[in-house]
């Protein structure tokens, strides 16, 4: 495998696939945002990032830091990735990292997000020699597959069910590895009100509605939300100006706003988020804990939820005993970055 070449070969395609022009990929956004999957404007954010990832060379300096080589690679190697689907092109990563690693590449879509990766690696197939690349959102495709190793992103609770299915089709074997990513969520530490530093909290928070794992669910900070709420305030509603299609209130947020205000809790409540003072465990969506605390309460925290934890932002500071990243980088990772600290090449 002359790395090289199969690495220029897979970033030209790539910056193929972004280009304005790509008429596939056009009508592949127009059909998702038609079948209200995605909106446009969460999709157009995530290929931005994707395509100043690409245009700035991190293709080469992943297979680089990964140490990929003519004779270290996965040439030969059959792995099925089970994409999730909770954001748009959630997959391109692990099917990105797979094609780089010279291993075969077989995708399970997510019917959630059934048409924008496809346009990629239809792309991608164009340029490979002897690497297979096939996909589909049917897992009865690849029965028997007894794939290598197994990339997949999901809850806890969903493994057993995952494992049990792809036993039964006969697509892993005793010498499978499984590559399973559970974090559910991220975490900030805030210590000033700079406006910078909270555009870009804000911008952690709430795109892509707060889903996915980079997603800040949990800020510590010695700022009292009190003193902040409506400083705060002004920057969520114009993000929501921007992104009104991302209000979706629940039942469930409106409960615990009551609760909230019976046990007289500092919150914040927006219609379709709510902010408030707490140190539980994240578990309804649409909702923000602030925790007053200094760092020594954020370790607390990250030790109490343990693998939930995907990443810990903050605007610049070192943390000692935990490994930080830039908040401004929290929805625009680089293509390298590692899910629950395991690099996918």
């Amino acid at each position: 495998m002359n790395i090289d070449q199969h690495l220029q070969r897979v970033e030209q395609a790539a910056q193929r696939w972004l280009q304005p022009d790509n008429m596939a990929l056009k009508a592949a956004i127009d059909r998702t945002v038609a079948e209200e999957l995605f909106t446009l404007e969460d999709i157009k954010f995530q290929i931005r990032t994707l395509k100043e990832n690409i245009d700035s060379g991190q293709i080469s300096e992943w297979a680089e830091r990964a140490g990929l080589s003519d004779s270290k690679n996965s040439r030969g190697k059959k792995v099925l990735c089970l994409h999730a689907g909770n954001l748009p092109l959630v997959g391109f990563q692990d099917a990105l990292g797979t094609i780089l690693s010279g291993a075969d590449y077989y995708g399970k879509l997510s019917r959630k997000d059934p048409y924008l990766l496809p346009t990629f690696l239809d792309e991608i197939q164009k340029v490979l020699n002897d690497q297979k690349v096939k996909y589909s959102t049917d897992l009865e495709q690849f029965v028997k597959l007894k794939s290598d190793k197994v990339l997949f992103a999901g809850s806890e609770n969903s493994v057993p069910t995952v494992k049990e299915e792809l036993a039964r089709l006969d697509l892993v074997n005793s010498g499978t590895e499984f590559v399973i990513r559970t974090a559910k969520f991220s975490m900030a530490y805030i210590a000033n009100e700079d406006p910078a530093t909270i555009t870009d909290l804000v911008e952690a928070i709430f795109r892509y509605g707060g889903q996915g794992c980079r997603s800040v669910a949990v800020v510590v900070s010695p700022i009292r939300f009190n003193s902040l709420k409506c400083h705060f305030q002004d920057y969520i509603e114009a993000f929501w100006l921007k992104n009104p299609q991302l209000k979706k209130p629940t039942e469930a947020l409106a409960y615990q706003f009551a609760y909230n205000k019976a046990i007289d809790r500092p919150q914040a409540w927006l219609d379709h988020f709510l902010i408030q003072e707490s140190e539980e465990f994240p578990e309804l969506d649409f909702t923000l804990h602030w925790v007053p605390g200094d760092e020594s309460k954020l370790k607390e925290l990250k030790e109490r939820f343990g693998s939930a934890v995907q990443s810990v932002y903050t605007a610049g500071e070192k943390i000692e005993g935990v490994e930080t990243e830039f908040l401004s980088q929290a929805q625009r990772p680089p293509l390298w970055w590692k899910p629950d600290g395991v690099g996918v090449i």
